[in-house]
């Protein structure tokens, strides 16, 4: 089944977008702001594209704010540059974006289509807002979002795609789809880091991948490690993987979670009900991932480099 892929042009998002545009039928890439405004994600997707050679996936921009109040978080670009590669500046190919806008594209996406978003939820919210009707006509819903066991990275306890804006997520994870989303967080995306084996495979420049994703990913470690020492997470690289490969993730029970949407200290926050109890009112069953392989998926990043 084809997959979109829905992100805000990071660092760990141009592994996810690498891996995926040359292993699943990726039918397009819709931009969203976060990790920087929407056109520079829509630049950094577009340089990806280019340098893995499939600028025939397209690709539609989308939201360049949140649709509701949110937390002020800093730009992060200490973590993914400017350009959302690491400051080295590539220049994007000179090719045409789909003329529309993401919301109206996902609207129109065909029935089972598969969505995995690696960004805030702000596009998908906005698509479901003008259909409702959108959750139950997609495929699977992962979304690169969220911490059942905090600290968080952006807030306390908020992880940034939710914190950029909570009521997006939590309009998103109410809705009603045919399978419980699946909530790729910090829980796993902690644990499935790169160590100094897959960085000394990156440095060699072995193919393709590696040559163009080597200067990203150093850039990203010294910025991005800040809670996993030597080790570098990708989140957004997890999050494809657990949907073509759903046993990387060795733990996802079906657990009610709900979005702090209310203005104070734990503002963006996934409120994950691990005990397991009927959902109460405001809380919607998802998939939480909450243990992974992490030897599978260092396997697979090197398979990537290599």
């Amino acid at each position: 089944m084809a997959i979109v892929i829905d992100t805000d042009g990071g660092i760990d998002d141009a592994v996810a977008l690498w891996w995926a545009v040359t292993h699943l039928d990726v039918h397009a890439v819709t931009t969203v702001w976060g990790n920087g405004d929407a056109a520079m994600a829509t630049r950094s997707v577009l340089t990806v594209l280019a340098a893995a050679g499939r600028l025939d996936v397209p690709v539609v921009v989308g939201a360049d704010g949140p649709i509701a109040p949110a937390p002020q978080l800093d730009r992060p670009d200490w973590i993914h540059g400017r350009d959302g590669l690491g400051n080295t500046n590539r220049t994007p190919p000179d090719v045409a974006v789909v003329p529309t806008d993401a919301a109206s594209f996902l609207v129109s996406l065909p029935d089972g289509t598969d969505l995995v978003t690696i960004g805030p939820l702000t596009n998908v919210a906005a698509a479901l807002r003008r259909d409702r009707s959108l959750a139950s006509r997609l495929g699977r819903l992962v979304v690169m979002g969220g911490v059942a066991r905090p600290p968080g990275n952006a807030r306390p306890s908020g992880e940034a795609n939710i914190a950029h804006d909570p009521t997006a997520a939590q309009e998103v994870l109410s809705s009603e789809w045919s399978e419980p989303p699946l909530l790729v967080g910090l829980d796993v995306t902690h644990r499935a880091t790169l160590t100094d084996a897959e960085f000394g495979l990156l440095a060699e420049h072995r193919n393709d991948a590696a040559a163009f994703l080597d200067a990203p990913l150093r850039f990203y470690r010294d910025g991005g490690s800040r809670f996993t020492g030597d080790e570098c997470p990708c989140h957004d690289l997890l999050a494809v993987l657990a949907l073509a490969d759903p046993v990387i993730l060795t733990d996802a029970p079906v657990l009610p979670v709900a979005v702090d949407c209310g203005g104070g200290p734990a503002w963006g926050t996934t409120v994950v009900d691990l005990r397991g109890f009927d959902a109460e009112p405001g809380f919607s069953r998802c998939l939480v991932a909450l243990d992974v392989d992490a030897a599978r998926f260092r396997a697979e990043v090197r398979a990537l480099f290599s």
